[in-house]
């Protein structure tokens, strides 16, 4: 069978790697615009910060390991059409420009996401230097170079999501005087409530950083070149660096007549096939089933990719024991020693989308105080009023022990429709040196169904 991969990045190389583990006697050859891949970005910040050491140290993969499985692997290769109908593709080699054609029995699409920009920019403004974006190995070496750069005493950063956040501290930690702007009124909007975030924006702004919230970017100002201030609806900040960090969209324009969602991710069922024959959907270009908002829904996370790399894999293989029913946007940050995990639907966005939710918040230590050393752990469990579903959670543990992790089985929790009363069941274990008897989940299912007695 001839299998064409389109983007050779987490779930591009997972698929790869899976196709020919099962299968050796596959004809296997990936396309990838690019010049390298496996590249973390999630650790960006990491390298900007100093915390690591080396930026090679965030790869995992080569194009070499990849040819050594037996894939014709082409770098700097641009994927320019697909023919579902005639069942090839179109690519320019960007090194040397020739156009070529070729065929597939089976594509597995990967193209990815790719960084949105600020609308209503003035033309021109946008172009200043110094005004970067942060996805690639190459802007990460940018951004690295200029965290060390004598010169740049002031950044910017647009966006107040995961990346954004984590820059800042990033470049804060460098000694630069940091501006974090985003539109929303408050940080990390889309993953958690006021609970959280009001404690995490309170240790940015002791910090020393200047929280830019519920302000609009409308312009670029520079000097030689160069970018020097940003402009807002309602002030304007120094900013010899600006790094925009707003979102991100899905490379999907190759596929015009797929099914989508409304922000042009393509809709996959549990096998990741999209709507079109023989053609599969992976990474951040798809969109799985949301067991939370109980719609599809882009969830643009690396251990997503990754699953759902194999998933595709797996079934071009005859394989329809592995599957992705349904995803939950698990995700995690550590930042200005704020330890947070979410997972599902916060109650804002539940509330905004006129679902009929409660939630249950909880403050507690998460050991017995006659154990003499504590730490801080906080809960929200957010759930359907009438069923008591299970539909989102968040947890903050704030000290030197974490307690995020918490949040794996409260995500399969929500993706296998289990209520509070059924969770609370679940066969947990007490010990003085970990927890309560009552523990910081139990206590927030007990506070929700009106037994909040774990206090006495």
């Amino acid at each position: 069978m001839k299998v064409i991969i389109v983007g050779i990045n987490h779930a591009g190389t997972s698929a790869l790697r899976t196709l020919l583990a099962q299968n050796k006697s596959h004809e296997v050859t990936a396309y990838d615009r690019n010049t390298n891949i496996s590249f973390l970005g999630c650790g960006i910040a990491l390298v900007v910060g100093g915390t690591v050491k080396n930026i090679d140290d965030l790869f995992y993969c080569t194009p070499v390991k990849l040819t050594e499985k037996g894939a014709a692997v082409r770098m700097n290769h641009d994927v320019i059409a697909v023919d579902p109908v005639k069942k090839t593709v179109t690519v320019r080699d960007l090194s040397s420009g020739s156009v070529f054609t070729d065929s597939y029995d089976k594509l597995i699409y990967a193209a990815g996401s790719w960084p949105v920009d600020i609308p209503g920019i003035p033309a021109g403004n946008g172009a200043l230097a110094n005004v970067d974006i942060c996805k690639l190995y190459q802007h990460a070496q940018e951004l690295i170079r200029k965290a060390d750069d004598p010169a740049i005493r002031s950044v910017a950063v647009v966006g107040a999501g995961y990346i954004g956040i984590e820059l800042a501290e990033a470049y804060h930690r460098k000694g630069k005087k940091v501006t974090l702007v985003d539109f929303e009124t408050r940080v990390l909007a889309r993953y958690f409530d006021r609970e959280f975030t009001d404690h995490l924006e309170a240790d940015i702004r002791a910090a020393g950083i200047t929280l830019a919230l519920g302000q609009k970017v409308v312009d670029f100002r520079g000097d030689g070149g160069k970018v020097t201030r940003i402009v807002t609806d309602q002030s304007e900040y120094d900013a010899d660096l600006v790094v925009k960090c707003v979102g991100f969209k899905p490379n999907t324009e190759l596929l015009p007549d797929v099914k989508k969602t409304s922000n042009g991710a393509i809709i996959v069922d549990k096998f990741m096939r999209t709507s079109i024959p023989d053609i599969y959907a992976i990474g951040d270009a798809a969109a799985m089933f949301h067991a939370a908002f109980g719609a599809h829904q882009q969830v643009a996370l690396a251990t997503n990719a990754v699953k759902s790399g194999i998933v595709a894999a797996s079934h071009v293989n005859g394989n329809e024991v592995v599957r992705i029913d349904s995803v939950v946007g698990t995700n995690a940050i550590c930042v200005f020693e704020n330890k947070l995990a979410s997972t599902g639907i916060c109650e804002e966005t539940a509330r905004r989308l006129k679902m009929d939710v409660a939630s249950s918040y909880v403050e507690d230590n998460d050991r017995p105080e006659f154990m003499g050393t504590f730490n801080k752990t906080c809960i929200k469990l957010v759930y359907d009023k009438k069923s008591l579903r299970l539909l989102g959670a968040q947890v903050g543990s704030y000290g030197d022990v974490s307690h995020t992790e918490v949040i794996y089985y409260l995500a399969l929790a929500i993706q296998q429709n289990l209520s509070l009363v059924d969770i609370a069941f679940t066969d947990v274990y007490f010990l003085p040196h970990f927890n309560k008897p009552f523990n910081f989940v139990l206590a927030s299912i007990m506070k929700a169904i009106g037994l909040d007695y774990y206090k006495d």
